[in-house]
């Protein structure tokens, strides 16, 4: 079993190119085989048809064939072969002066017998003529009408295929070693540059999975390798962002629990032992009352949060009017309106628009842009809110006068536990979850939601929700 990737892709890699190079050489030698032999088949079957033809011209003549035994030894000695001439009966009449090393003087019927049907060819002893191996071409002596009057025999042996094969392989050898080493050594390279970057993702993966989100890949090149390595880096510059923005949300959320439950143990105890006389109680149990109120909006956000992430929120859709939901809204903010002497737009004229969505729902979304506008605007400023229906959407826009928010916080608003407002000056009950809460609620509902804002002058938050009959999808 192999321990790394890095030793699985370079043994395979090297696996398939000695292969690949064994087959090279393999096809290589039966390529050269078929050509020695194909070649020296075709220079025996042109001498021996040549010296068929000179034998048959003696025959015509009645010349003995004797005769011909100069042309048979410088033909012989030309071709590195031997030659001989036998009778119809198999009796060999002449042999070149290199052949006089054979065994028998007469061939056997059977090989006769196949020469009368045409040309002859062996790879072998030539039924015990040679003591080694030979190839051998046979062709019929004929005259006028095709009367075969003997036969022309020419050997070469097969031993000089297996020195050629042998010479062609040494040639082979030294050559592919040559190039397998510079293979090898671009395999290992190519390889191990290959798996570097994923050597330093399993490290980054490992310092992830530890929670240090700090470390980055050196990304090279726009392969998929790249692509992965940027995938990673952004993935943990998302995760940092998500860890800095739980840790925030845990301190705020401790700070939103210890603050009122610190509240209501101190009062309620002051009450009990005494401390506070009877004429403070209704006073300081209204501060109670409101901390309790408090405790149960974050409760409830949390309960929010918990039901999104597990994909149990469900929507109970309705028809109602929109126009009157948000005015039964407003007047929830009528204290603190007046408090920063605000002034409310838009609704004056306001007709009413029906809308099919969650009626609890969307008034969470209202109160939650409605508290934001209030919380973030100047004192004396103004909120406009215009609700319109159009191209088979119903619109609804929450504008105020103020701060507004910086250009290169809007990418995050609607991230869970992003708050603007650091400092806590202005949001000391946030925990950065009613935005996200919005946002999910609206894509619930198959709408949108977006934000612009100019700093130091507005912000405006505006979403749509279908009209009436559209089906919203489930968390």
């Amino acid at each position: 079993m192999f321990k790394s990737i890095f030793a699985k892709y370079f043994t395979v890699l090297s696996a398939i190119i000695t292969i690949s190079f064994a087959a090279m050489g393999g096809m290589q030698m039966l390529l050269s085989t078929r050509y020695w032999v194909a070649e020296k088949k075709q220079l025996l079957r042109e001498n021996t048809l040549s010296m068929a033809k000179m034998t048959a011209q003696y025959a015509k003549r009645g010349e003995n064939i004797t005769g011909l035994y100069p042309y048979i030894s410088l033909m012989a000695d030309t071709i590195d072969s031997y030659i001989f001439i036998t009778d119809t009966d198999g009796n060999i009449l002449l042999y070149s002066d290199n052949a006089v090393a054979l065994k028998k003087v007469k061939l056997s019927q059977q090989i006769v017998e196949r020469l009368d049907s045409g040309e002859y060819f062996e790879v072998g002893l030539l039924d015990g003529l040679y003591a080694t191996r030979q190839y051998t071409i046979g062709v019929p002596v004929t005259v006028y009408d095709n009367t075969v009057v003997g036969y022309v025999f020419a050997s070469t042996s097969a031993e000089m295929l297996s020195e050629y094969l042998l010479n062609n392989l040494n040639v082979f050898i030294v050559s592919a070693l040559g190039v397998l080493a510079l293979t090898f050594i671009a395999v290992y390279i190519m390889t191990f540059r290959m798996v570097k970057p994923l050597r330093q993702m399993a490290a980054a993966a490992r310092s992830y999975g530890m929670g240090d989100f700090s470390k980055r890949i050196h990304v090279e090149g726009h392969d998929e390798i790249a692509e992965l390595a940027t995938s990673l880096n952004n993935m943990a510059i998302s995760l940092s962002s998500a860890e800095g923005m739980r840790r925030s949300f845990i301190a705020n959320v401790s700070h939103e629990l210890k603050t009122p439950m610190t509240t209501i143990a101190g009062f309620i105890d002051g009450i009990l032992d005494g401390t506070i006389p009877k004429e403070k109680h209704e006073y300081y149990l209204r501060i109670v009352t409101q901390e309790v109120k408090r405790l149960s909006r974050l409760v409830k956000t949390m309960l929010d949060l918990s039901r999104i992430d597990n994909g149990e929120l469900r929507l109970n859709p309705t028809h109602y009017d929109l126009t009157d939901q948000v005015c039964n809204i407003l007047l929830s903010f009528v204290q603190r309106i007046e408090e920063k002497n605000v002034t409310v737009e838009g609704l004056e004229d306001c007709p009413r628009v029906d809308v099919y969505a969650d009626y609890d729902l969307i008034g969470q979304v209202i109160y939650n842009l409605i508290d934001n506008a209030i919380k973030f605007m100047n004192y004396g400023g103004t909120i406009t809110i215009n609700i319109a229906h159009r191209d088979k959407r119903v619109y609804c826009s929450v504008r105020n006068t103020g701060m507004g928010i910086p250009s290169h916080e809007m990418p995050y608003i609607f991230e869970r536990f992003y708050k603007t407002d650091k400092s806590r000056s202005l949001d000391k009950n946030g925990m950065g979850l009613g935005l996200y809460i919005v946002k999910t609620v609206i894509n619930l509902h198959h709408g949108e939601i977006s934000v612009r804002s100019t700093e130091g002058e507005f912000c405006e938050f505006v979403f749509w929700l279908p009209d009436s009959g559209i089906v919203p999808r489930k968390a």
